[in-house]
């Protein structure tokens, strides 16, 4: 039995996977969750790579949106982790950025405020649009409440190429207006394997039980 660890993206934190937590912990599976520092992207990611180590046995890693940039560094030469997820997930080579090779940029429903010190905000009418389409309002709402500052220089270019050591599935979120379909169609092809949901950017508010199927399957595979 393999143990799962759940990395979130950004401005968001380890309260997103808490219904996807109790659903893996009903049906048996050791989980774990973090809270990224967001003090940069290298930090994120000796963050998870602490955690990783801390588990010990055999680890899968799944990273959500930004996540995946994290898992990309945090997981290289870690022998613990026999497999990653990308969920609707960041999933560079070393040095692209999310632009790809498309001369116009994917379109995204993120909008945002920059600070003084660069941390970014989502404007208020652009969560739901961007984040939480086709989420339960009172969930939305309550997350809304819960979203953090996030450091917009962490999202620069590809850190890590761990996909590149280990067994890695992409996950497409067929309706996702955060990270555009196409553009996670592109990133995808640096996994192993890919699957398509019918769903938007937070499959772990929406479909849950999608999620926990996925990894409860990955877990007690041999």
């Amino acid at each position: 039995m393999r143990t799962v660890l759940l990395v979130h993206g950004a401005w968001h934190g380890s309260w997103c996977w808490d219904l996807v937590v109790n659903r893996l912990e009903s049906s048996g599976i050791e989980v774990a969750t973090i809270d990224l520092p967001f003090t940069g992207l290298e930090n994120d990611s000796v963050a998870v790579s602490e955690a990783i180590e801390s588990i010990g046995g055999q680890i899968i890693v799944l990273g959500h949106s930004y996540g995946g940039m994290v898992i990309s560094k945090a997981a290289e030469g870690k022998n613990e982790v026999s497999h990653l997820v990308y969920l609707c997930a960041i999933l560079l080579n070393q040095g692209e950025t999310m632009v790809g090779d498309t001369v116009t940029p994917h379109p995204s429903k993120i909008q945002i405020n920059v600070d003084e010190n660069l941390g970014s905000t989502v404007k208020k009418d652009a969560i739901i649009p961007a984040f939480y389409e086709d989420v339960p309002r009172e969930i939305a709402e309550e997350s809304i409440t819960k979203l953090r500052s996030f450091p917009i220089g962490s999202v620069s270019s590809g850190v890590g190429e761990a996909w590149k050591e280990k067994e890695t599935t992409y996950v497409i979120c067929k309706n996702d207006s955060a990270i555009h379909p196409d553009r996670q169609r592109e990133m995808s092809a640096l996994a192993d394997s890919v699957i398509e949901w019918d769903c938007a950017h937070s499959p772990f508010f929406s479909d849950p039980d999608l999620v926990c199927d996925l990894l409860v399957n990955l877990a007690n595979a041999t």
